[in-house]
């Protein structure tokens, strides 16, 4: 019987419980929901006064502000210093062509040295002159940097303004899909922490049953097969579900979590109390109204075609759920 169809009343409604909790810090301003209450997914659960963020903002916005004037006075240093190279190679051509037409002149005799030498020496100071702005120009475009958005400068300042508008987007807290909100502690002027649990929250979106069955009787348990379930709080129906996994270990226990010491079962006899192993299941069709996370329920399992023991099972879920009504 109870490795083809096994029964079992040790089974809980489950969901997934979360934890809320914001992501930056403050003072709760609002909470607009009450303790048990449903919500839907994007609801608020609760505010943090956005004052300090929505300062930020505005020092961040007036930060990318100032950097577009730096950088507009920058490209202004870097347009006069490419002039004043333009203008000082057009000089240093002058010079040059001076300089030679002086010494082809000496040549001939029709300057003197010192007019020649003269020139020469003015050519050296200009090719200097024209290094010194180069260097200059140089000097202004790594300053200004890359042009547009590519500015180190601009994408620092557009950072800090997009921290500081998504921490106003977080000062305000919602759920993340429909659920409920349960054990709920907090209260306008608490102090709400970031990555420090404000609100319990449950998950109804997805909702599953956790049935214990004894490991001698999940020989033939598979993904796939057919179950009932009665719950406790729904008595006089049986839903049907569907396993959706079979549990592969459980909790062994044999360490002593204050001394470290291994712990040695002291059971006599020839046989032993089996082990119970977790099975998922799933409900079919519409989740029943009236369920909460952790109740209890009597789960069947049929694991194939078994006139006897279907039979059996089927007729022992049948007396239970009358039975039920007395609980």
């Amino acid at each position: 019987m109870e490795r083809r169809t096994p029964i079992t009343s040790q089974a809980t409604i489950q969901a997934y419980v979360v934890g809320i909790a914001p992501e930056v810090n403050g003072r709760v301003v609002d909470v607009p929901v009450s303790d048990n209450s449903r919500v839907k997914a994007g609801q608020v659960l609760f505010r943090i006064d956005p004052e300090q963020f929505e300062i930020a903002v505005r020092e961040a916005e007036s930060r990318l502000g100032r950097v577009g004037q730096e950088i507009g006075v920058s490209t202004a240093n870097v347009d006069a210093a490419q002039a004043r190279l333009v203008e000082a190679n057009a000089t240093l051509d002058n010079t040059r062509e001076q300089a030679n037409r002086s010494a082809e002149l000496l040549k001939k005799g029709a300057v003197t040295a010192q007019r020649a030498e003269l020139d020469a020496t003015r050519l050296k100071e200009m090719q200097a002159t024209v290094l010194a702005a180069e260097a200059d120009l140089r000097r202004a475009r790594e300053e200004l940097g890359p042009a547009g958005n590519d500015n180190p400068q601009i994408q620092e300042a557009l950072a800090a303004l997009g921290r500081a508008q998504l921490d106003v987007i977080r000062s305000t807290v919602k759920a993340p899909s429909d659920g409920v909100v349960t054990n709920l502690q907090l209260s306008i002027g608490s102090f709400a922490t970031a990555g420090k649990n404000a609100i319990t929250f449950i998950d109804t979106q997805t909702l599953w049953i956790t049935a214990a069955f004894k490991e001698n009787s999940l020989e033939n348990v598979a993904p796939g097969n057919k179950a009932e379930i009665l719950f406790d709080a729904l008595p006089g129906k049986l839903y049907p579900a569907t396993v959706e996994s079979v549990g592969l270990g459980v909790a062994q226990g044999s360490v002593d979590p204050e001394t470290g010491l291994p712990k040695v079962s002291n059971e006599n006899g020839w046989i032993r109390t089996p082990q119970s192993f977790p099975v998922r299941l799933i409900l079919q069709g519409e989740r029943p109204k009236g369920v909460r996370y952790g109740a209890q329920a009597h789960v069947v399992i049929y694991t194939g075609e078994h006139p006897v023991t279907n039979l059996v099972g089927q007729v022992w879920m049948n007396v239970l759920k009358y039975l039920t009504y007395l609980n």
